[in-house]
């Protein structure tokens, strides 16, 4: 479940905020609005004609009192004892008395009870003034509102003006300054933000600027809190391995680099000593037994280790290309490379690319972005690229290997690249790469604010 609290002192907005968030997040997210249970007890306590609010009297009260929350039509409904008594808890007497029975451990623990069976049966928003310490201790985020006492009493006072309650500035003022000292200084769970709140204080912001900021919060709180994988395939030179550079950058992903792992056997064979002549199924399979393979981020960059050797700065040398290129092929190599590209994958935030990710590696991977672009721009590319390491090469015997190696990708019995239906395209024979990363995260922005 995506559970976010919102605390913070009264008349600054939290039940507002809450539901424009909501209707944001979609209607699969469902505000709860604790105040009202509190309001529920106090209208029951009215109704009781309770002239002593003592603990003996207020928890027989609550002993025989039944509080319900159902929403109906998307809205929040509240029955106390069978009756709808949503539009009658609104008013400023029920306020201050819903305020002055929350101090009550009776009517606390009945609050609990109802708030915490919500939070596990729902993706919700819950707003309130101890969500984050006692209802929903481990919310995916905590947020505390807070606001200019007097700015604070004025949207209160124009709020109850509006629905033509007798009221003063004054008097609305004084009585969020009582409320604000009852609340953060009772026994019994104060008014408080906690160590990994994040502090908003909406003095001089709009509901809508308060609302985008939030679901920037969230939308990092949503990301931080569950695990998401990002498959980016795509043909040679069509700015896979740069793009998946670049938005991993962005949203604070490490890249997972599979050609590096190959690489770190291929150099484990070397450092072995093993015999490069005997290369056959049988030899490899025998080495693959020799051999544990793990990867680790160190500083952002990815180390390979093979029987605890770190390898990585072994890895780009032209010895240990052409024997990644013998050694990668064989089934058993392939299948130890898997295995970790998976597990790693089960417990972190990744962006993989490769030619096979979406389609095999991680076929349900949160994200599958396929890269193309016109053949004789990616020629033109790796020409480029020759020409610029000092190789003797020409445009046209640059597009013959790439149409060969498009060719071979695309057809090879294991692992072959392939567009899959559900596949988000990144066209970038006119884009460059940050328009490209650009249009990657938006996508991705898009599918976690669902």
């Amino acid at each position: 479940m995506i559970n976010i609290a919102i605390d913070g002192l009264a008349g600054n907005g939290k039940s507002t905020l809450a539901r424009g968030i909501a209707v944001k997040l979609g209607p699969e997210f469902k505000v709860l609005d604790t105040g009202a249970i509190f309001r529920s007890f106090a209208y029951a306590c009215q109704q009781a004609k309770i002239k002593q609010l003592s603990e003996e009297a207020i928890e027989k009260l609550v002993n025989k009192t039944t509080v319900i929350v159902s929403f109906v039509e998307g809205k929040q409904h509240m029955f106390v004892n069978g009756k709808d008594v949503t539009g009658f808890i609104r008013t400023e007497t029920i306020s201050q008395l819903a305020s002055k029975l929350s101090v009550f451990a009776s009517v606390r623990n009945a609050y609990v009870r109802i708030a915490q069976q919500f939070a596990r049966e729902n993706d919700c928003i819950i707003e309130g003034q101890d969500i984050a310490t006692v209802i929903m201790p481990d919310a995916t985020l905590k947020i505390f509102l807070t606001a200019d006492e007097k700015v604070r009493a004025q949207r209160r006072y124009d709020e109850l003006i509006a629905k033509g309650e007798d009221v003063t500035y004054e008097g609305v003022l004084q009585g969020l300054r009582e409320r604000y000292e009852r609340d953060s200084a009772r026994g019994i769970s104060p008014l408080k933000p906690t160590e990994d709140s994040v502090i908003v204080d909406n003095s001089d912001m709009t509901l809508e600027e308060t609302i985008d900021y939030c679901m920037e919060l969230i939308r990092d709180a949503v990301v931080k809190d569950r695990i998401v994988n990002i498959a980016i395939d795509g043909y040679v030179c069509s700015g896979k391995s740069s793009i998946a550079k670049e938005l991993a950058k962005r949203i604070k992903f490490s890249v997972f680099d599979t050609g590096a792992c190959y690489r770190g056997v291929a150099a484990a064979f070397e450092y072995m000593k093993l015999d490069e002549s005997l290369i056959s199924e049988e030899y490899i399979n025998k080495f693959a037994k020799q051999i544990s393979l793990s990867i680790d981020f160190v500083g952002g960059v990815q180390h390979v280790y093979v029987n605890g050797i770190d390898y990585t700065h072994q890895l780009r040398t032209e010895r240990i290309s052409a024997l990644t290129a013998k050694i990668s092929p064989f089934t058993c190599i392939r299948d130890k490379v898997l295995k970790l590209q998976r597990s790693y994958a089960k417990n972190n935030n990744i962006v993989m690319e490769g030619r096979d990710i979406g389609s095999h590696v991680l076929p349900n991977a949160d994200f599958k972005f396929f890269c193309t672009a016109d053949e004789k721009v990616r020629a033109k590319r790796r020409f480029e690229q020759q020409k610029a390491l000092g190789n003797d090469v020409t445009f046209a015997n640059v597009l013959k290997e790439l149409q060969a190696r498009d060719y071979a990708d695309t057809h090879r019995e294991h692992g072959a690249l392939k567009q899959l239906p559900e596949s988000i395209v990144i066209d970038t024979t006119n884009s460059g790469l940050e328009q490209s990363v650009d249009l990657c995260f938006s996508y991705i922005k898009k599918g976690l604010d669902k």
